[in-house]
């Protein structure tokens, strides 16, 4: 489950600078490109045989209505043409969403134009980030035909590629006469298809013959490269050569991928449109210093950075322009209005923990901060918990709709004993107050509020209650029913629970908890009944 997912919405949206889905741009020219370019055309009948026909295809999806893609129409058929000179097997293709919507909904399209680097049917696409013009397009799209990992031939080449590199890339050592020995041939295996995944962002070498290990050793003195008998794997920082992290584990796809990714990520680094994806889909927590300027950065600048190496592969650090990004303290359950501030978000468990503002109003000093990283990993530190305040007595027995907060989610869940229907919604939303009368008449007729009840219809405010659930809330409203005696999941020790996908009507509600519920409660029988007493009590007040 992924469950930052809500609590980095406001980071997400504020590094999204311009909403691609209301884009209008200039309105001249054509959107799709020239009919007698090399730009192939897809329908949705044709797509899969022509990707699993084709190794290497970058895809655009567009409107014809679409201002920024009239503009992006005649380079694409540019670079098409222009490729289809040079390097044939390199294919540009349009899919106009306006006319293939269910193709454009399965890629997930929701702005134009989106492109996408597609290498085969099975594989999965690659957003695309490149230039958008002709020249441009043409130069990414033939770096992403050569192989996925760079082996230099000579020390002038292996040279002038280190060079050029500035972001962290990964150096393959083999031993002299490497000759495809089985388990040597597994690593090199493990290598490329590690490479392959990951070729969009990082660059990958690989390193054999004598002459080219000894170039390496002067070009990174701090490297054990003498007498390598076995692959090493080194991941290298540009900007500090010295600084070359080597990979010790057992060798396989998944623990050289989890080595890759933690290992890249500076000991101290600032989030933008570039990073964010690393920060996030890291499984290590995050600590977020927010600052008002660069003079308040730099003061902390090598305590972080020195924290960093520490707690290297335990947590992992960033810093916050709070001029820019101060709204996202309040996901942190943090006051966004005293900064500098420190909060710890662990991003697996949505837990977030943060140096008590009230003590250091003018923020933490770097002494209070490295204690609090101490204590943190120790697991010293209490998390900070957002939570409406628990119903009165008064609420309770008013409301027929059972009011679940922070507090009280996991008690009220734990009772394997009933049945219950919770209902994640957010006040903003229009569905959920569309939905709220119908909850309401739900939870009157199970009597939902009783405590002889077994059926029990309960809300949560999902904005204000920090909570974990055993399945992912990925919109408002979400219907997450708990059967009686169902189940334990291990890892929220709650019940595990079903994502509600029927109607949101009553009568579908109501024959759900029926068939689906341990107790296989009759909703419409207890409606009748209630209604068959209340014509009897108007019967009898009559005839008083």
């Amino acid at each position: 489950m992924k469950f930052w997912k809500f609590s980095t919405q406001a980071l997400a949206s504020l590094l999204t600078a311009v909403s691609v889905v209301n884009a209008s741009g200039p309105t001249d020219g054509e959107a799709a490109a020239d009919p007698n370019s090399a730009v192939v055309q897809l329908t949705t009948s044709e797509f899969k045989s022509f990707m699993d026909a084709n190794p290497l295809v970058l895809t655009e999806f567009f409107a014809p209505w679409c201002g920024y893609c009239k503009v992006l129409g005649p380079e694409f058929a540019q670079a098409a043409d222009s490729l289809n000179e040079s390097h044939p097997n390199i294919k540009l293709a349009q899919v106009d969403c306006t006319v293939e919507e269910e193709l454009c909904m399965e890629h997930g399209i929701r702005g134009y134009p989106s492109l996408k680097i597609m290498r085969g049917s099975e594989a999965a696409p690659e957003d695309y980030d490149g230039p958008r013009e002709a020249a441009g397009i043409a130069d990414y799209m033939i770096k992403q035909s050569l192989p996925a990992v760079s082996s230099p031939v000579e020390t002038e080449e292996l040279t002038s590629l280190i060079d050029a590199q500035e972001k962290p890339y990964i150096i393959q050592v083999l031993p002299e006469g490497y000759n495809g020995d089985k388990d040597k041939a597994n690593s090199d295996e493990t290598f490329a298809e590690v490479a392959n995944e990951n070729r969009k962002d990082l660059t990958f070498i690989s390193v054999e013959n004598k002459d080219l290990v000894d170039s390496l050793k002067s070009k990174l003195p701090k490297a054990s490269l003498n007498k390598v008998k076995s692959p090493k794997y080194l991941l290298v920082r540009p900007d500090s050569p010295e600084d070359i992290t080597e990979f010790s584990a057992t060798l396989d796809k998944e623990s050289l991928t989890s080595f890759i990714k933690t290992e890249i990520v500076p000991y101290f680094g600032d989030i933008n449109r570039d990073t964010f994806l690393m920060y996030m889909t890291s499984p290590l927590p995050l600590g977020y210093y927010f600052y008002n300027n660069e003079e308040e950065r730099k003061v902390v600048e090598e305590t972080f950075k020195k924290l960093g190496k520490e707690y290297r592969g335990k947590i992992n650090f960033v810093g916050l322009d709070a001029n820019v990004f101060g709204r996202h303290a309040e996901a942190l359950n943090m006051n966004p209005e005293v900064v500098p501030l420190f909060a710890i978000q662990n991003l697996q468990e949505n837990k977030k923990y943060g140096i008590s503002q009230e003590e250091n109003p003018k923020g933490p000093s770097t002494k209070t901060i490295e204690k609090f990283v101490k204590d943190f990993i120790k697991g010293k530190v209490d998390p900070i918990v957002k939570s409406e305040p628990l119903p009165t007595k008064e609420e309770i027995a008013n409301q027929s709709v059972v009011k679940l907060v922070s507090h009280n989610h996991d008690d009220i869940l734990k009772d394997t004993s009933k049945d219950i229907l919770v209902k994640y919604y957010a006040p903003w939303c229009g569905h959920c107050k569309k939905l709220a009368p119908t909850w309401e008449e739900l939870a009157g007729i199970f009597g939902s509020n009783k405590p002889d009840s077994k059926v029990v219809i309960a809300d949560l405010d999902h904005t204000a209650n920090d909570v974990n659930t055993p399945v992912e809330i990925a919109g408002y409203p979400t219907l997450v029913f708990y059967p009686a005696n169902g189940k334990i999941d291990s890892k929220t020790g709650l019940r595990e629970a079903v994502v509600y996908d029927k109607p949101r009507e009553l009568d579908s509600l109501i024959e759900y908890i029926k068939e689906q519920g341990g107790h296989k409660i009759d909703g419409n029988q207890l409606r009748e009944s209630k209604e068959a007493i209340v014509e009897e009590d108007e019967v009898n007040h009559d005839e008083l």
